[in-house]
């Protein structure tokens, strides 16, 4: 029964379908130890993941705050008239500022001219701002309005050069780079260069003028309309004004606070993760990927008196974040009161700073041991990885064997299967034998 193609046709019987279910049956044990093991292998990979991006961004909360300073700021009372920022050095106070005028730059207008390409004869253009002087050649074939135009650009003369049609004509507009009386422009001509590109034969449409104002009644001047006549604070100068200005300088609280607040944010959400994670539970669904996990344990036990811990001098009053409205919950979760940090910074900002700073080089260094190339969590997710390739090899292994279990049965059941088929035509060779006598006999 050599003849036997596909596996049941001999004897009648549904082998391939036998020879499947007992396949499934040997592989299903084997098959479901490693899919639960790379489930959990998984699951416990994407936790350390999300369990890294928390205390990422905690790092970078607290990486702002290492070079901590409480700050200053700049409030001023007409900001579309006067606006005003600050540095280091800025000084608590108010002060008066009144703009009589703003600085301007210069601009001067040529007269008409018919064609930008024509010849304007050849010379020298000197052209002087402040006491800076500069002389452009103007030779056949580049002597015309706009080749005028191109080489005061490119003179880096302080001068800005453009075109501007009026009516059918073309008038030479020229700007002053900067404001200021220093820097009024004259120009001057030589040879054969047409008279219309001095200074004395065109119209000054701008007015080259310093910044007149006051500060507390003194009154100043400036070239530039943004001004550093106050230590550590600049001043930029919008529109004249009749009234007094008010500019505020104080102490940046709001600044602070927000920088805390981004640093409690952050942190209550690592406590939250680690939380989650690590949740003990009767039931598999309750139970967190990390329950009874020594790396999570050791985090969280690293993270469990940072608020508490001393940092700042002794005796000072601030030495823990406790000491500045910070305060922990039963579940290890932090808030801040802002007016006892207020009080604080109110107190002794330059001790806030450097209790703060001194917190932050701590915790950063906590962080670190989990979060670095090299750290915890890396080698957590070293073995994970290196235990899901390991499952992976046994996947392809049972995979292997099972193709060699299939093999043997079907080999099995094609021998059984050509058996059952010969002893079919025997059976049926005999039956028709037994008939043929019958029919004698009759």
């Amino acid at each position: 029964m050599s003849g036997i193609s596909s596996l049941g046709v001999g004897s009648g019987l549904d082998l391939a379908t036998l020879v499947d279910q007992l396949v499934a049956a040997e592989r299903a044990p084997a098959l479901n130890r490693i899919s639960q093991k790379q489930t959990r292998a998984q699951t416990k990979l994407s936790a350390f993941g999300s369990l890294r991006s928390a205390i990422a961004n905690l790092e970078s909360a607290v990486g702002k705050l290492k070079s901590f300073e409480t700050g200053m700021k700049a409030t001023s009372a007409s900001p579309d008239a006067v606006s005003a920022t600050v540095g280091g050095a800025a000084v608590a106070g108010v002060y008066t500022v009144v703009v009589h005028e703003l600085a301007s730059a210069q601009s001067l207008a040529s007269e008409a001219f018919d064609d930008v390409d024509a010849a304007l004869g050849e010379g020298t253009l000197t052209l002087t701002v402040g006491d800076t002087i500069t002389e452009i050649e103007l030779a056949e074939g580049a002597n015309s309005l706009a080749a005028v135009r191109d080489a005061i650009n490119a003179s880096d003369a302080g001068v800005n050069a453009v075109i501007v049609r009026d009516g059918d004509a073309y008038r030479l507009l020229l700007s002053s780079a900067e404001p200021g009386a220093a820097n009024q422009m004259t120009l001057t001509v030589d040879g054969s260069v047409d008279a219309r590109l001095a200074s004395d034969q065109m119209t000054e449409t701008v007015a080259a003028r310093d910044a007149v104002f006051s500060v507390n009644g003194l009154e100043l001047t400036a070239s530039t309309n943004t001004i550093d006549v106050i230590d550590g604070l600049t001043l930029t100068l919008k529109q004249v004004s009749e009234d007094p200005i008010a500019i505020t300088v104080e102490q940046d609280r709001e600044g602070v606070r927000k920088a805390l607040d981004d640093l409690v944010t952050k942190y209550n959400a690592l406590v939250g993760q680690m939380r989650d994670l690590g949740r003990a539970g009767t039931e598999s669904a309750q139970r967190g990927p990390l329950v009874g996990d020594a790396t999570l344990r050791a985090l969280e036990s690293s993270l469990g008196g940072v608020f508490s811990a001393s940092h700042g001098e002794p005796g000072s009053g601030f030495e823990r974040l406790l000491d500045l409205g910070f305060s922990t919950d039963v579940q290890g979760k932090v808030s801040l009161d802002s007016a006892k940090l207020d009080e604080a910074l109110a107190t002794d900002p330059a001790r806030v700073e450097a209790l703060i700073a001194a917190f932050s080089e701590s915790l950063s260094g906590t962080l670190e041991a989990y979060t670095e190339s090299d750290g915890l969590l890396e080698a957590r997710t070293d073995g994970l990885n290196a235990e899901l390739k390991r499952l992976g090899r046994d996947r392809e292994a049972l995979d292997r064997r099972m193709a060699q279990v299939e093999a043997r049965l079907r080999a099995q059941f094609t021998a059984l299967d050509s058996l059952l088929a010969q002893f079919q035509s025997t059976s049926n060779y005999l039956a028709s034998q037994l008939a043929g006598l019958a029919n004698l006999t009759l």
